[in-house]
């Protein structure tokens, strides 16, 4: 991106979010007026390298926040098609995202030391292991986080963390310790063994594009958890309504819709929930952004009595400050012919919002961003990490992650593996608050349960297809673009069931598509299993320093290297599903 690109990206930015910020001002819950100096300071803190005490970690990559998908051949043959997975990272963003990436889609913006592909393990992945069906089955479907006495086995063990996990010598784990049982009743509320609730609550969404599909290695799920503020009435007492309240709250303003609630009486909360300007009885949360000036309007219960400049409000594209996010990535197993997510886990993922930032104090910092990586483009992402509490995303979240050791039970990650997480999380256009998976949580009317379980209640099976602004389903779009089920063109069982030999997409493939996403996200029992022995290899290995997808095959489009501000072959870069199409004279 040259100087005039970047400059005028900054403009638009500052344009568009000064009429965000003005509309902000005129909140339910305003903020107090910012100072300039200590606003633009809080900025910086988010994209300049971390205070002297706390030293960038080493790394045997400092570019590993560089996914290995942006190493993917663009074009799959000289002179031949281009493959365009890259639009559904960088794209054009939603504001408060200011993360304006979408060229990237046509050149790569990567400093001379991220040139070299060092994802050695997409190169030349370790062997599968040579495992009988009943043996991958049997270790698959074997826990590595509940014990034989149903306790929690990475609890019990960072209770008193071994040597080698206890960064600072002091004899305490001071990152995250796993509280969720995976044991969720009908509405996906999380209980203990004693049946207290524990905060977290499963949702089904719409799984992201490419690689996040069973069909490429893995199945998952993801919890969410707000504070414990969030859970309690005004006085203090422990309220599942209350909580339910505020998630549909939040539900509406991440996924910019209106949500369903029971008939709630307003006049007991003190706020305006279904926006209709009179406290009576509310059926719904109502969407309104911008605030509606004079709206009683907030999150309810203790809540209510938070500090909002501190904690946070409702507010388009924002979760509040102490929100947690869990996700399981699981092996897969195969029963009866069909394939299901396993117990076995082979990481999981932790995130906590740890600030909340407003509008304008977001768009100040992807200023900042910009100008730094206009001035010096060859300069890596400075890694703000602790190896026991995890990596910050440099936008307000931090993310803790375990991995599955060599001998089948679950470690914490190192820093270098979970700085892997923290390029998607912390700086793309396609994301909402640095998360992907609730913007997408399925509506009310669109599943069961109102989208509110877990994976294990209800599988992919039935679920449709999301759909983009423009009427077009989202998977179906996403295959057109990249000629493939991957990044990568390996996954030749998705080739053969949605595309023809001249590489045009089968219509009755995509007709039931529409109707059920499992039809393309659930692998044949056969690859599940192949897919299982791969990701066995590596574990075995421990070389996730060298990625961690598996490619199962055709032999992977990937490039060893890069060109700085190279063309990818994509000619225009393409639109999000959220941008509506443009209105002409008969639409």
């Amino acid at each position: 991106m040259d100087r005039r690109r970047v400059t005028s990206v900054v403009l638009v930015l500052g344009l568009f979010a000064a009429g965000g910020v003005a509309a902000w001002r005129s909140t339910w819950l305003p903020p107090p007026t910012p100072d300039p100096f200590r606003q633009v300071g809080e900025a910086l803190t988010v994209v300049l390298p971390p205070a002297p005490e706390r030293a960038a970690p080493r790394l045997s990559n400092p570019s590993a926040y560089l996914p290995a998908q942006c190493y993917a051949d663009t074009r799959s043959t000289e002179g031949g098609r281009t493959r365009n997975g890259c639009f559904a990272c960088h794209q054009t963003p939603r504001a408060p995202n200011y993360v304006e990436d979408a060229e990237l889609q046509t050149v790569l913006t990567v400093s001379r030391y991220a040139e070299d592909n060092r994802w050695t393990n997409v190169l030349q992945p370790p062997r599968p292991v040579e495992w009988s069906e009943a043996e991958v089955l049997a270790w698959v479907r074997a826990s590595n986080y509940v014990d034989a006495s149903g306790g929690l086995r990475l609890a019990t063990a960072l209770a008193k963390p071994p040597t080698a996990w206890d960064a600072n010598g002091d004899g305490r784990w001071e990152g995250y310790t796993p509280d969720c049982w995976f044991r969720t009743d009908g509405e996906g509320f999380d209980h203990s063994p004693d049946g207290l609730m524990t905060g977290w609550r499963a949702f089904a969404y719409a799984p992201f594009p490419g690689m996040f599909w069973p069909t490429n290695g893995s199945a998952g799920d993801v919890f969410i958890r707000l504070p414990e503020a969030f859970r309690r009435d005004a006085a203090g007492r422990e309220s599942k309504e209350i909580y339910r309240l505020n998630l549909a709250i939040l539900e509406a303003f991440i996924r910019r819709e209106d949500v369903p609630v029971p008939a709630t009486d307003e006049r007991e909360l003190g706020s305006d929930l279904d926006g209709d300007g009179v406290l009576g009885t509310a059926r719904r949360v109502a969407f309104v952004w911008p605030p509606r000036p004079g709206r009683v309007f907030g999150y309810v219960g203790q809540a209510a009595g938070l500090d909002a400049a501190r904690e946070g409000w409702p507010a388009a594209g924002l979760y509040p400050r102490g929100t947690e996010f869990l996700h399981s990535l699981r092996y897969l197993d195969v029963e009866g012919g069909q394939v299901r997510m396993a117990a076995r886990m082979k990481e999981l993922r932790y995130m906590r919002k740890t600030r909340w930032r407003t509008y304008s104090e977001l768009q100040l910092a992807a200023e900042a961003e910009a100008r730094e990586k206009m001035k010096h483009p060859d300069v890596l992402k400075k890694v703000h990490a602790d190896v026991e509490r995890g990596v910050g995303t440099g936008t307000g979240w931090v993310m803790q992650g375990f991995i599955e050791a060599a001998d089948g039970e679950l470690r914490p990650q190192n820093v270098e593996e979970t700085t892997a997480c923290i390029g998607c999380h912390g700086g793309v256009g396609a994301t909402t608050d640095s998360t992907f998976s609730f913007a997408r949580k399925y509506a009310p009317g669109a599943a069961v349960q109102e989208g509110w379980y877990h994976w294990d209640t209800r599988g992919l099976k039935g679920l449709p297809e999301p759909r983009r602004a423009d009427g077009r389903g989202e998977y179906a779009h996403w295959l057109e673009q990249v000629g493939g089920g991957d990044d990568y063109g390996s996954n030749d069982e998705v080739q053969a069931r949605f595309f023809r030999g001249d590489g045009t997409l089968r219509p009755d493939a995509v007709k039931a598509l529409t109707r059920d996403i499992s039809t393309l996200l659930v692998p044949s029992p056969a690859r599940a299993l192949r897919l299982d022995r791969a990701y066995l290899g590596l574990v075995k290995a421990q070389r996730f320093e060298g990625g961690r997808d598996v490619l199962v095959g055709t032999a992977p489009h990937v490039r060893t290297r890069l060109e700085q501000d190279g063309e990818t072959g994509i000619d225009e870069a393409v639109l999000p599903a959220w941008v509506p199409p443009e209105k002409t004279a008969s639409h």
